[in-house]
This record gives structure tokens, C-alpha cells and sequence, in this order.
């Protein structure tokens, strides 16, 4: 949008240094997860379950939608009266939608294995035991 003329240059500067922070974090932590698991000998592959990937699809989507729509509607000056209030908004939407799609890369690219639990033909010890 730059480009075409709808962002000056101080604007897009300032637009980039919202939205850098954010990113470089969720960035981050998706380089150290692939660098912490760069020698793997055997091919694994996590499982998550429909409505994991339903909600990580339709958050992520409206986080990329909200920032298109307003930084669109920016450009073409189409209801945002002046650059303070379109700053105003990029804070809004990422300190709403930060706490979720932070929630989402941390559990996709940070979780921890799971352990392993021993066979359920076992017994609990009992109280005497422990």
C-alpha cells in the first residue's frame, strides 16, 4: 500500500515497528523449535485433534483478515480519520489476537513431548506401598 500512495513513508515506518515486535516473537519461537529438532533420525509427525486445527485455522485467519481490512481501509482513507486512530487499531488487534495465536505457536512449535504412560494391566500400589 505504500506503493500506491497510501501510506507515507513515516507511516509505514511506524506501521512496520507495531507490527515488528509481535511477529519477531511468534518468529522466534518457530526458528528454535525447527533448530532445537534439527537432527531427527526417525521421520515423527505430531497428532492434533479437528478442533485444535479448526481453531488454530479460523484465529490465525481472522488475525490476517483484521490487519488486511484495516490497513486496506488505511490506504484508502475509507472511515479511519487519521493515522493515530489506524495506530490505535493495529494495537488493539494484536494485543487481542497476541494472546491467541501466541497460544497456537507455542502449543504447535514449543509443546513438550508427551510421556509415556505404563500399561493399564498394571496395579496402583497401595497405600501401604508408597
Amino acid at each position: 500500500m505504500y506503493f500506491r500512495s497510501g501510506f507515507t513513508f513515516s507511516e509505514l515506518t511506524s506501521t512496520i515497528a507495531v507490527f515488528l515486535p509481535i511477529t519477531s516473537i511468534y518468529t522466534s519461537a518457530i526458528i528454535k523449535d525447527i533448530v532445537a529438532n534439527k537432527e531427527v533420525t526417525e521421520r515423527t509427525s505430531k497428532k492434533y485433534s479437528v478442533s485444535f486445527g479448526v481453531i488454530s485455522c479460523v484465529i490465525s485467519l481472522m488475525f490476517i483478515m483484521y490487519f488486511v481490512i484495516i490497513i486496506t481501509i488505511k490506504a484508502y482513507n475509507w472511515g479511519i480519520a487519521d493515522f493515530d486512530q489506524f495506530k490505535v487499531l493495529l494495537i488493539l488487534g494484536e494485543t487481542v489476537f497476541a494472546a491467541y495465536v501466541g497460544q497456537i505457536v507455542h502449543a504447535m512449535f514449543n509443546a513438550e513431548p508427551a510421556k509415556v504412560t505404563e500399561s493399564s494391566s498394571e496395579t496402583a500400589p497401595s497405600l501401604a506401598e508408597r
